[in-house]
């Protein structure tokens, strides 16, 4: 009788345990994406734009538009949400900051398309008078974060890590 009342308490236990582990996980799971619809709700483009000419002004700034998107850098529009850029219109400086969201499930094609458009202007360094700029242009990276492409090209007077550190601020708080 006691072996089968401690047998039958065992099983109690352990379907307790179970439905406890059970909703704990549904639980997380939960939470998880009530924060992360959160975070990128929160996450505006201009602010980021804007993050990041604090620490890297760009000097003479031209607005990189719709005809630049598509003819100088080579991005396919069809594959961005919504986009913010500046880039100088000076030959003294090489800054350029651009934020782009992807549309669902093309971000890895949007990087790669930024990231063929750093590689182009690096490839060119016949011009010894540009060789400083061309080195600046090579520390650049493309930075992706959910949805959202970062390339940003620190200015001559700016140190790259600096724009490192302020696109993470400007995306993990």
């Amino acid at each position: 009788m006691i072996i089968s009342e401690v047998r039958s308490m065992k099983k109690k236990i352990i379907l307790f345990l179970t439905m406890l582990t059970c909703m704990c996980s549904f639980n997380a799971c939960g939470s998880d994406k009530s924060e992360t619809e959160e975070s990128a709700a929160v996450i505006s483009i201009d602010d980021v734009v804007d993050k990041i000419k604090a620490v890297n002004p760009v000097t003479d700034e031209r607005i990189i538009d719709d005809f630049a998107v598509e003819n100088e850098m080579v991005l396919d529009p069809e594959i961005i949400d919504e986009y913010r850029g500046v880039v100088t219109n000076s030959q003294s400086d090489c800054s350029l900051i651009f934020v782009a969201k992807a549309k669902e499930g093309k971000v890895r094609e949007l990087k790669q398309q930024l990231s063929d458009y750093l590689a182009g202007l690096t490839a060119n360094d016949l011009y010894v008078e540009f060789a400083d700029k061309i080195e600046k242009t090579k520390q650049a990276r493309v930075y992706i974060y959910g949805d959202y492409a970062v390339l940003a090209i620190a200015g001559l007077n700016v140190d790259n890590e600096d724009v490192v550190n302020a696109i993470k601020e400007a995306f993990e708080g």
